[in-house]
């Protein structure tokens, strides 16, 4: 087995007595859940530098990270590990010293006790590490519990922006959905922006940086459009050169013109938010289905000044992992 049996791991979680979860936890022994089953854990092979298993039959690859996955019904992470070590065990019990399960990832080489805070702290994947920065922090772990900031709670029920309006609370309480708007770019199609993790009671500058952010996405017109069509041209032929020929994407194969590609693309979601892990700064997400990658989709990520900084495949980040997807001038 390989800890990739489990296609959607998120969704198993979803149901108390799925058969297929079950199956899988007892044959593999390097994946876990908590005694309440809301968290799941699986140390796997990845790949090199995309989120997907080195055995992908569309992205084979002869080298690897060992990472270690987190799931909930609605999040997933995962913390890169070191990848000289040989994992033999991981395990999952509730810790009543930290209030929270504690986490037993077991190799040849040394044993670890820790918990999930305590690996964004330390093992967080966003900021490449070399293997001995890994070992390092993989050493270091010892179940602590970082300082937490108390979040303060959400009271309001809609927040205000000078550009779009009033947003109300959508299906998280951190997160806010508009009135649909003209999107320029888009040739005037209506479409709602969504602002996510925003708590209007702790971050006092955003709705700021987020209106900067919207006014610069909105001036932009088909002909800005157009400058970026070879950007998701080429995101269609790296992926088409990835997967191999395939006789149903012949179609896909014989565009020419970079501004045909647009005939393929489906504008699904604006999202704005905050960078959490590296610059901090407010982005613009604008996703869309596409017809060459229909599992994860494409997206284009604007900075707060209106520039596209990032073409990828829709993986809910903003910055991309060792500069995947990011446009470098």
């Amino acid at each position: 087995m390989t800890g990739w049996e489990i296609e959607n791991p998120g969704e198993n979680l979803l149901s108390v007595k799925d058969k297929n979860l079950k199956a899988f936890l007892k044959a593999y022994p390097l994946s876990a859940i908590s005694p309440d089953g809301t968290k799941l854990l699986i140390i796997r092979k990845y790949h090199p530098t995309l989120n997907c298993s080195p055995d992908d039959p569309n992205n084979l690859s002869d080298s690897y990270r060992i990472c270690l996955a987190y799931y909930t019904i609605s999040t997933y992470f995962f913390f890169e590990l070191p990848t000289n070590f040989h994992y033999n065990m991981l395990s999952v019990r509730y810790d009543q010293d930290i209030q929270d399960v504690a986490i037993t990832i077991s190799s040849r080489e040394m044993t670890r006790v820790t918990n999930i805070k305590e690996l964004f702290l330390k093992l967080e994947s966003y900021a490449p590490k070399t293997e001995v920065e890994k070992e390092t922090a993989f050493e270091s772990l010892n179940n602590e519990v970082p300082p937490q900031k108390k979040r303060v709670p959400i009271t309001q029920t809609e927040v205000s922006s000078a550009i779009i309006g009033m947003l109300k609370n959508a299906d998280f309480d951190d997160w806010w959905v508009s009135e649909l708007q003209k999107i320029g770019f888009l040739d005037n199609v209506e479409m709602n922006f969504t602002i996510t993790d925003y708590n209007p009671n702790e971050d006092e500058n955003f709705m700021d940086e987020a209106d900067e952010t919207i006014r610069n996405f909105l001036s932009k017109t088909l002909k800005d459009r157009e400058i970026t069509s070879t950007y998701v041209y080429q995101n269609c032929m790296d992926f088409l050169d990835a997967i191999g020929y395939d006789e149903a994407d012949q179609h896909l194969w014989d565009i020419k013109d970079p501004q045909e590609i647009w005939n393929y693309v489906t504008p699904r979601e604006i999202y704005v938010t905050r960078e959490p892990y590296e610059d901090k700064g407010v982005y613009l997400r604008l996703t869309f289905s596409c017809e060459w990658e229909q599992e994860h989709g494409l997206q284009l990520v604007f900075n707060k000044n209106g520039k596209l900084v990032r073409v990828s495949e829709d993986d809910g980040h903003i910055l991309g992992w060792q500069g995947h997807g990011m446009i470098v001038e």
